[in-house]
């Protein structure tokens, strides 16, 4: 995957974080876009460039996978450490977080119950139990 664009993002966190209820629908594509203008056309971003209240939206996305932060240590003059914190865009998991798999319909779980003949709903010994009843929802 080459590139992630506002709207792929957009349906990662609508397929992500509006489900769990950790942000109202119509904050998606405002928040894929503020993420990717930090982003621009790269991968990683220093974290010391984002502003403190839209680190906490990262954290989020991060929460989610669809964001990873690392932090690397590099010797400075005098012999001090100088930790450097940064964020990557986890390409792979923004795609499949935007196109999730479809979930298996309920009339195909339903199909199998009636496809079942009468007779094996018995049990050893017992009266002839009939399979569970339809419900208004499972009619056609």
């Amino acid at each position: 995957m080459a590139v992630v664009t506002v709207e792929l993002l957009t349906e990662a966190i609508r397929h992500t974080l509006v489900p769990k209820v950790k942000i109202p629908p119509e904050r998606a594509e405002p928040l894929a876009r503020l993420v990717l203008n930090y982003f621009g056309t790269e991968e990683t971003l220093l974290d010391n460039v984002i502003s403190a209240d839209d680190r906490d939206a990262f954290y989020l996305l991060e929460e989610e996978g669809l964001l990873a932060s690392e932090e690397e240590d590099a010797l400075v003059a005098k012999g001090r450490t100088w930790r450097i914190h940064y964020w990557l865009l986890r390409k792979s998991a923004i795609e499949t977080a935007a196109h999730p798999p479809a979930a298996a319909a309920p009339d195909e779980a339903r199909a199998v119950y009636e496809s079942i003949p009468a007779d094996s709903w018995n049990r050893a010994g017992g009266s002839k139990p009939s399979p569970p009843p339809r419900t208004a929802s499972s009619r056609p």
